[in-house]
Parts: structure tokens; sequence; C-alpha cells
């Protein structure tokens, strides 16, 4: 095995450790975690290309063979992973609402299912540098739409008023650090 091989084979096993790690970077209220590094299936697939590339190199033909059929089918489980998981789960920025200090509310939004509804995802943000954090504020989905996600205000430097449109309100407090002590959600 070439010295090339070899240094390719340990770039595939870091990336596929790292693709494994990032599964659990989405539960992360770290911004940076969440949002810049947990791509577990873009991991996967390179990891698998590189495994592929590094196989190349291999003197045994059935071992080479064995390998490059068992990373490309691995590639290609990660990138259809990838593609429905994108198409299921994208959601759209919508925007900002700041508040008082660090703190700003993000909304998004994203097609609800395969039906035309559409659900509003609110969370906090905490706005420091690298070490920014976002919290999940509510959920609301228009299938019923006086349930439908209408607009949120700060009503205090640590309280959110979330409203629907039929009216109806649902008060918020955040704790000292920031995180909603309770969670706002209709239909989701």
């Amino acid at each position: 095995m070439s010295a090339r091989s070899i240094v390719l084979l340990v770039a595939s096993l870091c990336l596929g450790a790292l693709a494994v790690l990032a599964l659990d970077f989405g539960d992360s209220d770290l911004v940076l975690l969440r949002e810049h590094l947990n791509h577990p299936f873009a991991f996967g697939l390179l990891a698998c290309t590189l495994m592929v590339t590094a196989a190349l190199g291999l003197r045994w033909a059935w071992l080479r063979t064995t390998v490059i059929i068992l990373a490309g089918l691995g590639g290609c489980v990660a990138l259809l992973g990838g593609l429905v998981v994108t198409a299921f789960t994208a959601a759209k920025e919508v925007g900002y609402v700041d508040g008082p200090g660090p703190y700003s509310i993000r909304l998004r939004e994203s097609t609800g299912g395969l039906g035309p509804d559409q659900v509003t995802w609110l969370s906090v943000r905490k706005d420091d540098g690298l070490l920014s954090e976002e919290w999940h504020l509510g959920c609301f989905d228009d299938d019923d739409p006086s349930d439908a996600f209408d607009a949120v205000t700060w009503t205090g430097p640590a309280s959110v008023e979330v409203r629907v449109t039929d009216g109806r309100t649902f008060p918020v407090t955040l704790d000292a650090s920031g995180r909603p002590r309770t969670t706002a959600e209709l239909n989701c």
C-alpha cells in the first residue's frame, strides 16, 4: 500500500468519525456546531470518496474491488439520505426580531409534510461571537388557519409574547442564560 493510500485511508476514517459526531451536533445549543458543522451526510459522502481513492492503491484486486463496492454503496446511501433529509427538513430564513441586548428571535418557515400548509419555527438566539447560542422557542403549523403564526414581540428584557391569527397569545419567559422556560407550539 502506497503512502498516498495510507494518508487517504486515515483522512477517510477521520471524516467518517466526524460524520458520526456530526449527528450529535444537531442537539447542541451552540450555533457554530449546529449550523456550520452539522453536515453528517456530506462528511460521510466525502469519507466514502476518499476511501474509494485510497482503495485504488491496493495491490490485491479482490480487496480493491470489495472496498470500492462497499465505499460506493456507502456513498450512495449518504447522498440519497442527505437529499431526502434536505427535502423534508429544509426551512427558509424569514428574518429576525431584535430583542434586548444580545438577544433576537429567529423566524424560519418550511412546508408541512407534503401539503400546502406552512410551518413557522421560532428560536431565541443569544449573539456572542463563536459562542452564540440558540434555543427552540416555538412551532406553529397552519393546518387550521386560526393556528397560524401572526407575530412575536418582546414584552420585557426576559419575556416574549407569540400571537397566532385568531388572537391567542403565548407568553414565554427566559431564564438567566436566555433559554426559554417553556415553548409555544400548535399542531407541530
